[in-house]
């Protein structure tokens, strides 16, 4: 019985390991079709006021933020038109057991900003948010790469690293 227990075990984690790394290469293969148009590698850290910030709090309070720097970068146009930046975004720090934090890819499509103004104007704006931790990480953007690397944690079938529904696209690149 302890024979056919362990065989089912290592079947079902092999079937799950598989599924994920699939899982993985989808979610590269759909962040890749935006490749040309990013110009920002970012990691934002978040506070951890009590040391038990979920992924839903973190995905809730990153979405405030995406909200808020659209807001400020298209005005009232963020909300009426739907203006916004394009920005694809994953969540690392649960499986490692490291404090939250948010790395990104960001581009602007429709605008003409150097890297230091739009650089200056997200690390600004994160800031500004309360819950933010006054830490972050911009470089410019290079390949896809960074998404490699922005992935690592995002083997999980649950989806809470990677939530795709937290990613902006401006209408101009939705197909």
């Amino acid at each position: 019985m302890v024979c056919i227990n362990r065989i089912m075990q290592t079947n079902k984690q092999y079937t799950e390991a598989r599924y994920d790394n699939r899982l993985q290469a989808q979610t590269f293969d759909w962040m890749a079709q935006y490749d040309e148009h990013l110009t920002h590698a970012c990691t934002f850290t978040l506070e951890q006021f009590d040391g038990d910030l979920t992924a839903e709090q973190a995905w809730k309070q990153w979405e405030k933020f995406c909200k808020y720097l659209n807001r400020k970068l298209y005005g009232n146009a963020a909300k009426r038109y739907d203006k916004t930046l394009l920005i694809l975004a994953t969540l690392e720090g649960e499986i490692s057991c490291k404090h939250l934090h948010i790395h990104a890819a960001i581009g602007c499509i429709d605008r003409d900003y150097s890297f230091e103004k739009l650089a200056a104007l997200i690390n600004a704006t994160w800031r500004e948010m309360k819950w933010a931790k006054h830490e972050t990480d911009i470089r410019q953007y290079r390949d896809t790469g960074w998404f490699g690397y922005i992935l690592k944690e995002s083997v999980r079938l649950d989806l809470s690293s990677v939530d795709l529904t937290k990613s902006c696209i401006p209408k101009a690149l939705q197909q």
